[in-house]
């Protein structure tokens, strides 16, 4: 696996952990209606982003 392919399953993965933990909940409940989540993961000056 290269290494932008395991940044991209990273930033994947952090994304996933985002919905599946449901932290936009106490934003939710106060009203907000957008919300932007980004899973991001980085290795020296390579990023990677995921967008849910």
């Amino acid at each position: 696996m290269t290494l932008k392919e395991s940044l991209k399953q990273l930033s994947e993965t952090a994304l996933k952990q985002i919905q599946e933990k449901q932290y936009d909940t106490e934003l939710r409940a106060a009203g907000v209606e957008v919300i932007y989540k980004y899973g991001v993961a980085f290795c020296g000056k390579r990023v990677e982003v995921a967008v849910g």
